[in-house]
């Protein structure tokens, strides 16, 4: 047996699974006992280099990673990843931590480990390596859903709005998405969809009743901070086209 090949079977253990059958292990399974637990992660520590790392973490898995952080506006950085893939307490944006990646390695390898292994693969490591939130652009500065709150939008007429936006459809089907997106859209019917014009039609009519960013959310099926951000990018580009 290689180190590899060891590495590989201590972690189906401490991730719960048998190495045999590559299943889940049983209720009643020693491995669900803390000391065990703790124990293989301490031998998978002992083990960890940047091979093995390289290794386990594997390159689709990186890309899929990456896609969803630079959908959620961040650029990822090796040691960015790293902080994901170990569940770091500095993490602290919501969204980050209902990823499926989220400590799936915590326990399993160094971050410096994760870190050499995630270099080759990212290009911009070099760079800044908080979770701080993207620096603001010029739509972000718009002030409508700040100022003068205002809501005229009655009953009938969101019912109207809530109707037409139901058939709009989605796009991207529900069961197709990672788990976390589907966990989202218990909540929020159309969190994760791309805006259409429909639908950004839409939000434009219903701006002219309520600038109330919560009572659109709820229309919308979307989270506020959403209708918060397309709202403001939709004034701004009509003030610049204005211009």
């Amino acid at each position: 047996m290689t180190r590899t090949e060891l590495t590989s079977y201590l972690h189906a253990l401490y991730s719960g699974f048998d190495p045999a059958t590559n299943r889940p292990a049983g209720r009643g399974s020693c491995l669900a006992d803390p000391d065990v637990h703790r124990g293989l992660g301490h031998l998978l520590r002992g083990l960890a280099d940047r091979d093995t790392a390289a290794t386990a973490i594997t390159q689709p898995e990186i890309d899929s990673l990456t896609s969803d952080l630079r959908a959620m506006g961040y650029e990822p950085t090796a040691t960015q990843v790293a902080k994901i893939l170990i569940g770091s307490a500095s993490i602290i944006d919501p969204r980050l931590r209902c990823l499926p990646a989220f400590r799936k390695y915590r326990g399993v390898f160094p971050r410096r480990a994760i870190v050499a292994a995630l270099r080759p693969y990212l290009e911009n490591s070099h760079v800044e390596d908080t979770f701080a939130e993207p620096a603001p652009d010029d739509w972000e500065r718009e002030e409508f859903f700040d100022t003068g709150h205002f809501d005229k939008l009655s009953n009938e007429k969101a019912e109207e709005l809530r109707e037409e936006i139901g058939q709009l459809g989605l796009k991207k089907a529900t069961e197709k998405l990672p788990a976390y997106m589907q966990r989202a859209r218990q909540r929020l019917p159309r969190s994760f969809e791309p805006w259409t014009r429909e639908e950004r039609g839409l939000l434009i009519e219903a701006m002219c009743y309520t600038n109330d960013s919560e009572r659109l959310a709820g229309l919308f099926g979307r989270s506020a901070s959403a209708i918060r951000r397309e709202g403001k990018r939709l004034i701004w580009q009509s003030r610049q086209k204005a211009a």
